[in-house]
C-alpha cells in the first residue's frame, strides 16, 4: 500500500485501506512492521550520538503515541545492548508555592502551559544524569494537584540512556542548553485520509479518535467532554508544540493505516449519538462520514505492544 506524498504531506485513500483490510491480521501486521522499522532506525541514530547525547527527548501532541514510542525505543536500545531508563516529563509537573497559575484568553487555567514544568529542577537533573551522577526524580499527584512526598532514585551508568517523553520535550524555554545533551525526536500522526469524493481528513482527527477511546475507557470522560476540550488542546499545540517540532533530529509518522478500520466499530457507534450541531460547533463533523466509509476490523488485530493499545487498552510491553 502506497502513501502519496505532496510537499512532505502524506495522503492515503480510504478505498485503498479498505482493500488492504480484507487481509485482516496480515494488514495490521504489515503496518506494525513499518512502525517497528522506524523504531529501529531511531535507535541506531540514538546510539550513534550516545557519547555526546545520552538523553533522548520525545515530543508530540496529545494522541500521538509518545509513551509507547518511548517504551518501544527503550526496548530496542536494550536489544542493542544499551540500558535505557524511560520517564515522563509529567514527573516534573508542579504547582508554584504562591498559587499563581497561567490562564488562557478565555479565563480558563491553561493546563497545556509549559509554566507547569519545574524547569530549574529538570535541567539540573539532566545535567547530573549526563555526568553519571545520581538523582532523586520527583513525581506529581494529578488527582490532588501536588508533588508527591516520595521520589525515585535514578542513576545512569556509562553507555546507558535516559528517555523522557512529554508534549514540551523540545521546548528550549524549559530545557535551555541541556538540549545539546539530547537526541530530539518528534512523533505525530502525519497522514491525511482521503475519501472516495476527494475530501481529506486532517491528521488531528485521527489523534482525536484515539483520545476519545482512551478518555472514556481510562479517564471516565464522555465523548462530549473530550471534544469540548479540543479547542484548548489545539491552542496548546499551536503555541507550545508546533513551534519547536522542526528542531527535532528525528521525526516520524505514527499513523497506522489499519486504525481507521478499528475506529469504525470502536468510535462510530458512540460518535453517532453526539448531537450534530455540537459536532459542527466544534468543527469535527467530518469524522463520522469518513468512519462510515471505512470497513470495520476487530480490535483484536492490534498486537499487545502496538501504539494503538495505548489508547484502546490491553497493552503489554
Amino acid at each position: 500500500m502506497k502513501q502519496q506524498e505532496t510537499k512532505n504531506i502524506n495522503y492515503m485513500e480510504i478505498e485503498e485501506i479498505n482493500a488492504a483490510a480484507a487481509a485482516g491480521y496480515n494488514f495490521a501486521e504489515r503496518c506494525e512492521r513499518d512502525y517497528n522499522r522506524k523504531i529501529v532506525a531511531a535507535a541506531e541514530q540514538v546510539v550513534s550520538r550516545g557519547a555526546e547525547r545520552p538523553i533522548v527527548l520525545i515530543a508530540g501532541p496529545s494522541g500521538s503515541g509518545k509513551t509507547t514510542t518511548a517504551l518501544r525505543l527503550g526496548a530496542q536500545l536494550r536489544n542493542m545492548g544499551h540500558e535505557a531508563h524511560v520517564f515522563s516529563l509529567d514527573n516534573y509537573y508542579y504547582r508554584r508555592a504562591d498559587g499563581v497559575v497561567p490562564y488562557d484568553e478565555e479565563g480558563v487555567i491553561d493546563l497545556e502551559s509549559p509554566e507547569f514544568i519545574d524547569a530549574e529542577l529538570l535541567t539540573e537533573h539532566l545535567r547530573l544524569l549526563s555526568e553519571g551522577k545520581p538523582i532523586d526524580m520527583p513525581s506529581f499527584d494529578f488527582v490532588n494537584q501536588r508533588r508527591n512526598d516520595g521520589s525515585t532514585p535514578v542513576h545512569r551508568k556509562p553507555g546507558e540512556f535516559i528517555i523522557m517523553e512529554g508534549i514540551h520535550a523540545l521546548d528550549p524555554a524549559i530545557f535551555g542548553d541541556t538540549l545539546e545533551l539530547s537526541t530530539r525526536i518528534y512523533v505525530s500522526v502525519r497522514t491525511r485520509l482521503r475519501d472516495k469524493n476527494g475530501y481529506t481528513l486532517h491528521p488531528s482527527r485521527i489523534r482525536l479518535m484515539r483520545r476519545l477511546i482512551r478518555d472514556e475507557r481510562t479517564r471516565g470522560q464522555s465523548y462530549r467532554d473530550t471534544i469540548a476540550r479540543l479547542r484548548s488542546v489545539e491552542r496548546g499545540e499551536r503555541m507550545y508544540i508546533n513551534p519547536n517540532k522542526e528542531s527535532a533530529d528525528i521525526s516520524f509518522d505514527t499513523f497506522f493505516p489499519y486504525e481507521i478500520c478499528l475506529y469504525r466499530g470502536l468510535v462510530l457507534p458512540e460518535l453517532e449519538q453526539v448531537p450534530q450541531d455540537f459536532m459542527e460547533d466544534c468543527y469535527v463533523e467530518d469524522i463520522v462520514p469518513m468512519l462510515r466509509q471505512a470497513d470495520a476490523l476487530p480490535e483484536g488485530v492490534a498486537p499487545p505492544d502496538s501504539v494503538l493499545r495505548e489508547f484502546i487498552g490491553g497493552q503489554k510491553l
